[in-house]
């Protein structure tokens, strides 16, 4: 009786070292995070971290949702689980797809946008292809495009976020001929950009926009996605794709509550879609986007996951 004890205490001590956090695991942090003297959220602030910071963890490893953590300059606290990822656990392999032309070809095509009317909530008018009446009709119209591309050309993000504009009205209403002449040639072409998400937003609530007729519930307006080129770069360096109610219906993974885990997913996204050029957000350059083109609307998200990209 006495061998089986210690053969089944020792069984026990063997699962749960197997199962304990290791010393010495790489961590990567993806998202602007405060590093805690303890594994609570009320406990004191150590130290800022910003993405792109490594970090090592320590015992006892992870505890109430935080890792137990070392920083490169030895400050050791506590970080929340959802701010950081194991870089040998998580990390996913390079994509195995090819990395995309460097340049946007102007000879690429350009079909004309296909549009269609967005029925609103209950009690609206519904709300033509070309937005909200007398309002930026050009962008508008080619934000509610509801046509699906056959194919797209691979860029990469560097192509798309280089891309040249004007400095001109947030209206494109108050173009001049040679402002809209700049961005003609690559506006409206079908593209695949690969990136990682660092946000996720809802456009719901206050006036809406007037490229829905001022729609403002979570299923009648875009949703906001910043997309970068590495893990660690932050908004200020993102290019925003963005998915319109006009395809929500086809995607129901695209509601709300499945979209929003894509925020800070440690692995690769392939986004498909239209280029388009943005006027109304020049106040966020620098900020929230690093340029005005966008691919919106977005046609296919994919994920890139065990070797193989999957659809979202």
């Amino acid at each position: 009786m006495r061998s089986i004890r210690i053969f089944v205490c020792t069984l026990v001590a063997a699962v749960y070292l197997s199962a304990a956090p290791q010393d010495g695991v790489k961590l990567l942090v993806h998202h602007n995070a405060n590093l805690r003297e303890s594994a609570t959220t009320q406990s004191a602030i150590k130290a800022q971290l910003e993405p792109g910071d490594e970090l090592t963890q320590i015992p006892p490893g992870k505890q109430a949702g935080f890792y137990h953590v070392r920083t490169t300059a030895n400050i050791e606290g506590w970080v929340y689980q959802t701010l950081v990822h194991i870089v040998e656990a998580d990390d996913s392999p390079t994509p195995s797809v090819p990395v995309g032309d460097a340049t946007v070809s102007p000879t690429w095509d350009k079909p004309a946008p296909f549009g269609s009317i967005l029925q609103g909530p209950p009690g609206t008018q519904p709300c033509p292809a070309d937005g909200e009446p007398g309002g930026d009709l050009e962008t508008n119209r080619r934000k509610n495009r509801k046509d699906v591309p056959t194919t797209y050309h691979s860029v990469t993000f560097a192509a798309l976020a280089g891309l040249p504009y004007p400095n001109a009205s947030t209206n494109r209403n108050n173009w001049t001929a040679a402002e809209k002449a700049q961005i003609a040639p690559f506006e409206g072409v079908a593209v695949s950009v690969t990136g990682f998400i660092v946000a996720v937003k809802k456009q719901s609530g206050g006036t809406g926009e007037a490229t829905n007729c001022h729609f403002n519930k979570p299923q009648f307006v875009d949703a906001h996605v910043a997309l970068v080129e590495k893990i660690g770069n932050g908004e200020k360096e993102a290019v925003v794709v963005e998915p319109t109610p006009r395809f929500y219906a086809q995607h129901p993974t695209w509601v709300w509550s499945q979209l929003s885990a894509l925020d800070d997913l440690p692995d690769p996204v392939r986004i498909s879609g239209w280029t388009l050029l943005d006027p109304v957000h020049k106040g966020h350059l620098g900020t929230y986007r690093v340029t005005l083109w966008e691919i919106h609307p977005i046609t296919k998200i994919e994920v890139f996951k065990n070797g193989q990209w999957k659809d979202w």
